[in-house]
């Protein structure tokens, strides 16, 4: 680490000793806490702004295929916060879904912003206990993937190492592992990582949670908060690429993404098997795909 990166972490309080500091007087805040039995699963949602995307259309037809996967969850006990300025159009979103206008800038890159805004909507609106999920308005839950860590509930933290990675536009579907050759899911996709809050006697979950950034160092970051985070040991999410709205692209780093699933396609019929273990309907397959 360079001499100026290392003042930049010490003025920005995120050196080891000034992490693991941080960490001991948020434990003393908390106070002892013992898990409860009816933990729910949060997902925080950004939505990008109509004015920044390219098809706003195709933004919401993503956004209901994300809710799409949730409704068909195997548990219940999941809820989302959608922050975004526009409201999606031509959804109706169902009780458990909640939508935070935006008030700031979409200028610049606001989906940390987003981030913080939903984390301010559960400190607010919620007493109970459960795992804020970042998971973006573009990918797809395996439908056990609520019921994994609602049953577990290890009351620290859950992250994705293994999926797909999903061409929409061509079928193509390629494993995300932690293993020789491939990319785990969590250290490129962002819909990866579930910590632990308690709400049920005060709001200190609130300073861990915006801690969640740079999704591929939420684990080794929630260690400091004594939270010791769990992979999900089956392929928990599709990471859906190639619909013409993925942040990634407007970064200009779909590239790489396109190149590694072109390197680890599945064959077309063990591609039809993961989207459909999924609960995709084979209709989005792509013709090329197809049987």
């Amino acid at each position: 680490m360079s001499m100026f990166d290392t003042l930049r972490a010490v003025i920005r309080g995120k050196t080891p000793a000034q992490m693991r500091l941080k960490g001991r007087i948020w434990q003393w805040q908390r106070g002892d806490t013992v898990a409860g039995t009816d933990p729910v699963v949060v997902f925080a949602m950004p939505l990008v702004s109509r004015r920044r995307s390219d098809n706003w259309e195709e933004v919401c037809a993503n956004l209901a295929r994300t809710l799409d996967s949730l409704r068909r969850q195997s548990s219940h006990r999941w809820a989302v916060i959608l922050c975004g300025q526009d409201a999606p159009d031509g959804i109706t979103l169902p009780d458990n879904v909640a939508f935070v206008r935006f008030t700031g800038s979409d200028r610049y890159f606001d989906k940390g912003l987003k981030r913080r805004a939903i984390v301010r909507h559960l400190l607010r609106s919620r007493r109970d206990e459960g795992y804020l999920f970042q998971f973006d308005a573009d990918d797809i839950a395996h439908p056990d993937l609520v019921r994994h860590i609602v049953e577990d509930h290890n009351a620290a933290g859950y992250f994705l190492p293994e999926g797909y990675l999903w061409n929409i536009a061509t079928g193509e579907v390629a494993p995300l592992a932690e293993r020789e050759g491939l990319k785990a899911l969590n250290r490129i996709c962002g819909s990866s990582n579930a910590v632990h809050f308690d709400l049920r006697r005060n709001r200190a979950s609130g300073a861990v949670l915006n801690e969640m950034k740079a999704h591929a160092a939420i684990p080794a970051r929630m260690e400091y908060f004594g939270l010791h985070m769990q992979p999900v040991p089956f392929p928990a999410a599709l990471y859906v690429i190639g619909h013409g709205e993925n942040m990634i692209g407007r970064r200009g780093k779909l590239g790489g993404k396109l190149d590694y699933i072109a390197r680890h396609a599945l064959p077309a019929s063990e591609a039809q098997t993961v989207l459909r273990a999924f609960g995709v309907d084979a209709a989005e397959i792509a013709p090329a795909q197809a049987p």
